[in-house]
């Protein structure tokens, strides 16, 4: 593990735990029984692929960080009994070790949900292996979902698109029925996703999308509206930023996820880190009214003087 990855790892910690003080100040205890109450997660279809999913998906990274295994298993099976049917993970997460803890957790419980994960090779060889580890880990034989692994710039896209890259890995697991559906995530700049939905028939697109991208380097305004066009699936995350928008007093939880599934994405992807966090992000979803145009707006514009890497810092590219 780098010390990059290390830093990251004692960030999320901190700002997660700062995250669900704040959010959970007004419900406390109570929060677990509201999301139980509060009826089922409402459903979206995701492009294409014709995939019915929660408007909330689990996030894979958030698995591989307790010391403990069973402090993830657990909040993988609270989003199970909530109704959440939308996975995420990727192989280069903690090593490895959150597609494990997610696999031992979602065993026997497969056929119920949709599981995504995603690739950082960019060559045949080294995908097709990426890949066959991922399902073991997993503990199935098949994907929902395969993504290429946040795309930095277009330079990695031809190379996956290159004699020999690793759309042929993609392309060829489907065929054999180890993958259903493909995709591609990046986290950086708008425009190689822009470029990669032109050019290849994705099944799905994975972009940071929260009310402070909407004002720099915009995956909203640059990516969304085309990915619809090409009835593209559209998955959002970073819609906390790491927990920034709370840290630094940009937005209340309740109203940066609202803003989120008020465009027009199928499912918002929240990684959770303690079952009460989960428990507030569902309800949420479950709750969930469009927010008026004249609301987005206002927020908007409270939110403008914080644009740029300070909050969005997976915009540094590198």
């Amino acid at each position: 593990m780098s010390t990059d990855d290390l830093n990251r790892r004692d960030f999320l910690k901190t700002a997660a735990a700062t995250a669900a003080t704040a959010a959970l100040g007004e419900f406390g205890g109570e929060i677990a029984r509201a999301a139980e109450l509060a009826g089922p997660i409402p459903l979206r279809t995701l492009g294409r692929t014709g995939l019915k999913v929660t408007m909330i998906g689990l996030g894979g990274y958030h698995a591989g960080l307790p010391d403990k295994e069973e402090d993830s298993i657990s909040v993988i099976h609270r989003a199970l009994d909530l109704g959440i049917n939308f996975f995420d993970n990727a192989d280069c997460y903690q090593e490895g070790r959150a597609e494990e803890r997610m696999g031992k957790a979602l065993e026997g419980r497969r056929d119920k949900i949709y599981l995504m994960t995603k690739v950082d090779q960019r060559d045949v060889e080294g995908s097709r292996r990426t890949l066959e580890k991922s399902l073991r880990s997993l503990r199935t034989d098949y994907l929902d979902i395969w993504q290429f692994h946040g795309v930095m710039n277009l330079g990695e896209l031809d190379r996956i698109f290159a004699p020999g890259g690793a759309l042929e890995t993609a392309e060829k697991a489907k065929k054999e029925g180890k993958v259903r559906f493909i995709g591609m995530t990046g986290h950086y700049d708008p425009q190689v996703h822009l470029a990669a939905v032109k050019r290849y028939p994705f099944d799905t697109i994975q972009m940071p999308i929260n009310v402070v991208d909407y004002h720099f380097q915009s995956f909203r305004k640059t990516v969304v509206d085309e990915a619809l066009r090409r009835n593209v699936g559209v998955i959002a995350m970073k819609t906390l930023s790491f927990g920034n928008i709370l840290t630094k007093g940009v937005a209340k939880v309740a109203e940066a996820l609202p803003w989120v599934w008020s465009q027009p994405i199928s499912v918002l992807v929240s990684g959770c880190d303690s079952v009460e966090r989960l428990d507030y992000n569902v309800y949420l979803a479950k709750t969930f009214k469009p927010m008026p145009e004249s609301e987005q707006a206002a927020l908007l514009e409270r939110t403008k003087p914080f644009a740029g890497v300070e909050v969005e810092n997976h915009k540094r590219g590198v």
